[in-house]
């Protein structure tokens, strides 16, 4: 039987939800966004991304459900909304019949960056400090216990030192197979960002964006095989941080890592990845963010993980915005989690990753936004 992964981005408005789940049934969450109610406040009906991520995740021993890894981008509302409810913190040694009960998450290892230590983050974000503070300090007194199920903690970049700790610490140009205690035959992550730069300036402090995880994923099919697939995760990072990507990865003969099969457009597909905003001030792209782009392979998707995307004033997602990726990779390569299958009732959006590279299932035949009637050729970089 054929080998494939899943990678699937949720209908979370102006905000991420993704899991990637690979054939040998290991799963990692990036960022969470999982909202109570039946209908946004325009009367689109909010998609239960818990029941579908308990459909998707493994249980242990215990039957209690947990996913390998979760990585939080940056400490923003639209990015760990739910948190608090939906996944386990403490011990989990001490998970109970109640936790169980509300079908509470745990994660077996958890990224964040430096900036989640910082007094100035939002209210959603102080549950997963708490829960990092308890690994981390778990790390320095416990080391055994830190590196089990539940217990287990990376931070991504530089300390407020301007320091790393051997076993706490992954910084970019590192190569990652092992999470959850277990290598991957199937993934692999490279890290390209935050910088030491950006963490240890005022920017950190003023703007959590310029910290996001920015992060290249590869998919094998078979172990020991070719890479087939890679997808592109920025977080929020704007194109300032883009540029230090590409300068730096092609300075050190690092075209490989700049390759993507899948990009989640930044920011919501804001302007913010092109140029700074307003748009009104600033609307020719960068040269190094379409530079960027051009590492598309054949196929490619971007992905707008935001509100139904229009012409209007909305920045993110910004009409612009979709047009300069829709000029990158054709009409039907770009796609809204906003509106696939329905406007009304989304349905996440969900990639099979197999032999052959990438099949978009369960999506609309149309255009993603239809607002771009001329298609682009295919061909990659």
């Amino acid at each position: 039987m054929a080998q494939k992964h899943i990678l699937k981005f949720y209908p979370v408005d102006n905000a991420d939800n993704t899991l990637i789940k690979l054939s040998d049934d290991s799963t990692v969450q990036i960022d969470c966004q999982i909202r109570d109610g039946e209908e946004n406040s325009n009367g689109v009906k909010i998609y239960d991304v818990k029941k579908d991520l308990l459909k998707e995740l493994k249980k242990d021993s215990k039957q209690n459900p947990f996913v390998d890894l979760f990585v939080l981008s940056h400490p923003h509302k639209d990015h760990c909304l739910g948190f608090a409810n939906n996944y386990y913190i403490g011990d989990p040694d001490k998970y109970s019949d109640y936790n169980r009960k509300r079908d509470e998450i745990i994660v077996g290892e958890l990224w964040v960056t430096q900036q989640l230590f910082l007094n100035d983050i939002c209210a959603e974000a102080i549950s997963i400090r708490s829960e990092a503070k308890r690994r981390r300090k778990l790390f320095v007194d416990d080391p055994d216990k830190a590196n089990k199920q539940g217990n287990r903690l990376r931070i991504i970049g530089y300390n407020d030192q301007d320091k790393t700790v051997d076993g706490l610490h992954y910084v970019p140009g590192d190569v990652v197979k092992k999470f959850n205690g277990k290598t991957s035959d199937y993934l692999e992550f490279f890290i390209h960002a935050p910088f030491k730069s950006d963490l240890v300036t005022g920017k950190a402090d003023k703007d959590h964006n310029a910290t996001s995880i920015v992060f290249q994923t590869s998919f094998r099919v078979t172990k020991g095989g070719d890479i087939k697939t890679r997808a592109f995760f920025g977080g929020d990072a704007d194109h300032y941080i883009w540029e230090k990507v590409l300068r730096i990865s092609e300075n050190n003969n690092n075209q490989d890592r700049l390759k993507w099969d899948i990009l989640l457009s930044p920011h919501h597909c804001s302007w913010s990845f092109f140029n700074d905003r307003p748009y009104e001030d600033n609307k020719t792209p960068m040269d190094y963010s379409l530079e960027l782009l051009d590492y598309k392979q054949n196929n490619a998707y971007v992905v707008a993980s935001s509100v139904k995307i229009e012409d209007n004033d909305n920045n993110p997602p910004h009409y612009q915005a979709s047009k300069q990726y829709i000029k990158k990779v054709g009409d039907g390569y770009f796609r809204n989690t906003a509106i696939n299958i329905s406007s009304q009732a989304p349905e996440p959006l969900e990639f099979i990753i197999e032999d052959n590279g990438i099949k978009l299932t369960k999506a609309e035949s149309t255009a993603a936004i239809g607002i771009i009637g001329s298609t682009t050729p295919r061909a990659g970089r």
